[in-house]
């Protein structure tokens, strides 16, 4: 059986983006590698597809309130840690991530992300072949970008961290900045891959691990500016009303 599971957390005034989302995970994804499948949402739980289990929040608690009360219920030993506009465009490679799970399964390292970040540009230590460290002294050593991880940690930065919204317009208020502090004093280490991936807009590198749109959606409108093709040939297969959302 396996201990790796899937957490996808969500929104329901995001359900519209739902459907694309689940299809793209059944489809480049072999579902059979999970144990379980979650997903932390608030409300529209019929929209939700019948092979995942629901876990629902408070929608009037803050982010870090709302997870905490949901990953406690994850048994799971690992844990791959998405979002609902984290839409694949190609498939996954299972192998890669299970290699990651046997490093951390070995070492003293909470997660290891599957793409490189933008917002430092390094230089990084070298851990292993395209494995570098995330250096903590750095802004952003946590976010929210796909990653695996140890379970039992990433509920450790939820519990410890600050009780905050993950994004505000007063970023420097929001739990994805301020979660960085938390990873220090409770001493936290991780890992970043990367293959030589290209670089998209100012903070995100492709993935060819978990090959995916980072993110869909910015401030509730299509990321087309980033991902004019993969974002084109999803609006097309979908029959997508682009201008419901609007545009980026």
């Amino acid at each position: 059986m396996s201990d790796v599971c899937l957490i996808v957390n969500t929104v329901s005034k995001n359900s519209d983006v739902w459907n694309v989302f689940f299809e793209r995970i059944e489809k480049h994804f072999n579902n059979t590698f999970f144990n379980q499948k979650y997903v932390f949402v608030d409300d529209d739980l019929k929209k939700i597809p019948k092979d995942y289990k629901i876990i629902k929040y408070n929608k009037n608690e803050v982010y870090r309130e709302q997870f905490v009360s949901c990953i406690r219920e994850v048994k799971e030993k690992f844990c791959i840690y998405i979002s609902e506009d984290y839409i694949l465009y190609d498939n996954v490679d299972i192998e890669k991530i299970l290699q990651f799970k046997t490093i951390l399964n070995n070492n003293n390292l909470s997660f290891i992300k599957f793409s490189r970040g933008g917002v430092y540009d390094g230089p990084f230590e070298q851990f292993g072949k395209n494995l570098f460290h995330v250096p903590i002294g750095r802004d952003y050593f946590y976010t929210n970008q796909a990653a695996l991880w140890k379970t039992s940690d990433l509920r450790m930065v939820h519990e410890k961290g600050p009780n905050l919204h993950i994004a505000n317009e007063d970023w420097q208020n929001s739990f994805e900045f301020r979660a960085t502090e938390t990873c220090r004093n409770l001493g936290l280490r991780g890992l970043f891959c990367f293959y030589g991936e290209n670089k998209r807009g100012l903070y995100h590198y492709d993935s060819s691990v978990f090959p995916h749109v980072a993110t869909a959606l910015v401030k509730g409108k299509w990321n087309m500016s980033e991902y004019p093709d993969e974002m084109g040939a999803i609006i097309k297969h979908y029959n997508i009303n682009i201008m419901k959302r609007g545009w980026v």
